[in-house]
């Protein structure tokens, strides 16, 4: 049996005669006829009651007909969705994300408004993390601190946040509102994330205080960037963290800008280069615009 055949089914059932229906197929009513016989064969009963006068369906043709009607929908609906995948407008994409949910939100708003069959899976991830899960093909973007150097991983930086001086509100330096030499923070403890969960930052800030001319004494490590401010909050130590933190600024700290420091965190998006997934291609492509 094949799908034509249903189609020729359909097309016969609708216009009770083989020569309208033949018409409306764009073919000849002989071989159209054939194709019905054929049909009923496979299936080994009658659908169509025939006499020199009229056409009408079988108790069977008529239940046939139901049923074929149905799987005529749900295979228009199947070619209609497979195009949209294909075009990476419908299907799952996951996306791993670190501490930059500037980006993040700015790319999720725009991506749902234009592809909203698409369904988004998010789980917040270190940079460690995102980088095995893209290697494993475990997500599909990562948001994340870059550029990354890794095989199989391709990576676009999208954004450039400047480094801040996270201090307590009841610090002596926090209404410096002119900025803050980091030589007169020698003596503070400060906390941080550690290397091995996301080198970028890490080297990146020892390499700041390095330049200023002391290396920091370390009191406490966190696992993720957000949560450092709490504990600054608490006085347990001070922060250098980049400004897309800002986003979780509270009134217990204060944020200060840096003197003499051009550092900068680069935020990425990545993929893996041997996923070729359309939904990575319509992401990437937004990510271009904005």
């Amino acid at each position: 049996m094949e799908i034509r055949q249903l189609m020729y089914f359909i097309a016969v059932a609708e216009e009770l005669n083989f020569g309208k229906a033949a018409a409306k197929l764009g073919m000849t009513q002989p071989p159209l006829s054939q194709q019905i016989i054929k049909l009923e064969d496979h299936l080994g009963v009658k659908l169509f009651q025939r006499t020199s006068r009229k056409v009408t369906l079988t108790e069977a043709g008529q239940y046939f007909y139901k049923e074929v009607v149905k799987i005529n929908g749900h295979l228009s609906n199947a070619i209609k969705e497979t195009r949209l995948v294909d075009k990476g407008k419908l299907g799952v994409i996951k996306i791993g994300f670190g501490p930059d949910y500037v980006t993040l939100t700015k790319l999720l708003k725009i991506y749902e408004e234009r592809f909203p069959n698409v369904e988004i899976h998010l789980e917040q991830m270190s940079t460690k993390e995102q980088i095995a899960a893209l290697e494993k093909k475990g997500i599909q973007i990562g948001i994340l601190p870059g550029p990354i150097k890794h095989k199989n991983i391709e990576s676009r930086v999208v954004r450039h946040y400047p480094f801040n001086v996270v201090l307590p509100v009841n610090h002596h330096l926090a209404n410096s509102s002119e900025g803050i030499d980091l030589f007169d923070l020698r003596e503070e403890l400060f906390i941080m994330t550690p290397r091995e969960i996301g080198s970028v930052y890490y080297d990146k800030v020892i390499s700041i205080l390095q330049n200023a001319g002391f290396s920091p004494r370390i009191r406490k490590k966190t696992y993720e960037l957000q949560t450092v401010i709490p504990l600054v909050a608490a006085n347990m130590g001070v922060a250098i963290l980049p400004e897309m933190l800002n986003y979780f600024r509270r009134e217990d700290v204060a944020f200060v800008p840096i003197n003499h420091c051009t550092e900068t965190l680069n935020s990425s998006i990545a993929w893996n280069n041997e996923d070729r997934s359309p939904l990575i291609r319509l992401f990437m492509k937004i990510a271009q615009e904005i």
